[in-house]
């Protein structure tokens, strides 16, 4: 657990719009400074992953961010689009974009998870049996990236749920359709809500107000432990949460309110001793 008592802006999916994330940089108080961003009052950054893809400009958004971590402004940790990336790579290097090969070392660099005195951040899912299996794993170490081409592997498992959540199938006759209009068989949930037999579109994350009233049975095992109400502050990205739906719950923070759809990039102000609070959210203005 890193020993570092600071106040942390913690900054939602930027996947590629380095506008954006300048603005949002901005509007958090952070000034240019020797080529990078520094708070005046010491306040520090956190990622919560997916820097790249989608948006216009992946590389600036890795070269800003990559000056904010090298110059100790910032923390950041590994998304699904970041993981894939890197399995890419270890895979076949001529799969990635020359451009971005430069920036494979420093991706390499970082972690997972993180986990401070007061709080913690993941991308997707703070899923205890899976993050126990990987606390000792290195996204550096080729032979542990091998072991997560096979999906069905323990780690293989454990890195989809900590990066991409926890899914359930969906049953044929009903049609869930995610923000984008895909059609999905599967569906994310509300993983920290624990093990439950049943669900339905409210125990989706985000909810399908359309499948509000369309119960189906699960297994319940698949979901894990409940993350408590008392535990330590989990902040999220990767959900693409719509405007109409909360971003904190109790003590679970999702600053992923889906950039690529609503050209709005969020993150929360985190201060030291405060109660969590939905008043603490900051966003870049709409488009």
């Amino acid at each position: 657990m890193p020993k570092v008592m600071a106040n942390f802006d913690i900054i939602g999916d930027v996947h590629g719009y380095p506008s954006l994330l300048i603005e949002l940089l901005q509007i958090l108080g952070y000034e240019e400074n020797k080529g990078t961003f520094v708070h005046p009052l010491g306040r520090k950054i956190i990622f919560v992953g997916d820097l790249i893809n989608r948006g216009p400009d992946t590389i600036e958004v890795l070269k800003i961010v990559q000056k904010l971590h090298s110059s100790e402004q910032a923390f950041a940790v590994l998304g699904n689009h970041e993981f894939r990336l890197i399995q890419q790579f270890i895979k076949d290097p001529t799969l990635v974009e020359p451009a971005i090969k430069p920036f494979i070392p420093w991706i390499q660099s970082l972690p997972l998870f993180l986990e401070f005195h007061e709080l913690r951040v993941v991308h997707a899912a703070w899923h205890f049996a899976s993050i126990t299996k990987l606390k000792d794993q290195s996204v550096g170490d080729e032979n542990f990236i091998r072991s997560t081409f096979d999906s069905q592997s323990d780690l293989g498992q454990a890195i989809d749920i900590i990066l991409r959540g926890i899914t359930v199938p969906i049953p044929n006759k009903l049609n869930y359709l995610d923000r984008f209009g895909i059609k999905r068989k599967k569906a994310r949930i509300r993983w920290w809500e624990g093990e439950k037999n049943k669900i339905n579109g409210s125990n989706f994350f985000p909810k399908s107000k359309k499948l509000l009233t369309e119960s189906f049975a699960i297994n319940s095992q698949k979901i894990g432990q409940e993350y408590l109400h008392n535990d330590k502050p989990i902040f999220l990205g990767h959900y693409c949460l719509p405007a109409d739906e909360p971003k904190v719950i109790n003590n679970v923070v999702c600053v992923d309110g889906c950039v690529t759809c609503d050209q709005v990039l969020w993150a929360y102000r985190f201060t030291s001793g405060e109660e969590i609070s939905d008043v603490n959210l900051v966003q870049t203005s709409k488009a």
